[in-house]
């Protein structure tokens, strides 16, 4: 037996007396404790902004488990085998965000997702009017108010309507008010009258550019206001001082007056004063009312009282006239 024929033995025999060596690295591949998995760490932010967005259900569709985003926006998911998973972010009054991530064993993969959040109404509001008039016939109409904001940037508004029944009315931005506004004249309503609206569910409705709708609570019409004051003649010879006084409406609510006086020159009137607040114990005023009202100078002038109740809905009476000489 030749020298190579020993060795070939040694290293038979020394080969069955070693045992196999440890596997229990996780990064071992014959380990049982060899990771096959991976995981994606996310954040969830309002769409163009840096802001985390809590409260998002992420939803991981190929295992059907789903986790919420933390104060910060943040989420993550842990064990996931390897391969493509698609994810669904969802929050009430957000547009859905679905995408999708190749999952690598023992990699983190990190994922940034902007969420666009739909118009917010803050606030609506309608009052009613009229206005009475010698001719041709009352007048009536109905200013609609609504805040919007959208949470991404007001500047994604393209739209807002007032909506009721299948009815949509385009608002449009007041920049004095900051609010969408519009007004409706009871010839757009159905039977020209504004009493229609009375009991109906109102909406505001607004759009912003990726499509994303929102919708306002419901809202009503509170009072349609028929009943008016009623001025009586006014007699200034008593100049620098008379009364303008009127008659009571013959209703039952709350409500204050709100008294205007204008001056006519070449048939066009000027506003010369508001008394707006008087309490509905009153049934005339004094002029001059308070150290703001200057003499009236020779001319002819008219005034009207309205009443307005606690809703801001009011009804404003016929003009009156006198002639200061």
């Amino acid at each position: 037996m030749n020298k190579r024929h020993y060795i070939l033995i040694f290293v038979a025999i020394l080969a069955g007396c070693i045992d196999d060596a440890p596997h229990d690295n996780p990064l071992d591949p014959l380990s049982p404790a060899y990771i096959t998995a991976g995981s994606v760490k996310g954040v969830v932010r309002l769409a163009h902004q840096s802001v985390g967005v809590a409260g998002v259900m992420v939803t991981n569709v190929n295992e059907n488990i789903f986790v919420l985003t933390d104060s910060a926006g943040n989420f993550m998911f842990n064990h996931l085998t390897a391969g493509v998973h698609r994810f669904v972010c969802s929050k009430h009054n957000f547009t859905n965000d679905t995408f999708q991530v190749e999952v690598n064993d023992r990699v983190t993969t990190q994922v940034v997702r902007g969420l666009n959040a739909a118009p917010v109404i803050i606030s609506q509001n309608i009052l009613t009017r009229k206005i009475d008039q010698y001719f041709p016939s009352p007048q009536y109409f109905v200013e609609i108010t609504a805040e919007v904001d959208d949470p991404n940037s007001l500047n994604e508004l393209t739209s807002v309507w007032f909506v009721v029944d299948t009815l949509q009315f385009p608002m449009e931005y007041s920049l004095q008010s900051k609010k969408f506004v519009t007004t409706l004249y009871k010839y757009s309503i159905p039977t020209n009258t504004i009493q229609w609206l009375v009991g109906k569910p109102l909406y505001i409705v607004a759009r912003d550019t990726v499509g994303a709708i929102g919708t306002s609570a419901p809202f009503f019409v509170t009072r349609v206001i028929e009943q008016t004051a009623t001025p009586l003649p006014s007699n200034p010879d008593s100049l620098p001082t008379f009364e303008l006084k009127w008659l009571p409406p013959d209703v039952t609510f709350n409500f204050s007056y709100t008294v205007t006086l204008s001056r006519i020159d070449g048939g066009v009137p000027t506003l010369l004063r508001t008394y707006s607040g008087i309490n509905s114990f009153y049934e005339k005023l004094t002029y001059p009312y308070d150290s703001n009202d200057a003499p009236l100078s020779p001319g002819n002038y008219v005034w009207s009282v309205t009443i307005v109740d606690d809703f801001g809905n009011y009804a404003r009476s016929k003009e009156s006239s006198f002639t200061v000489k």
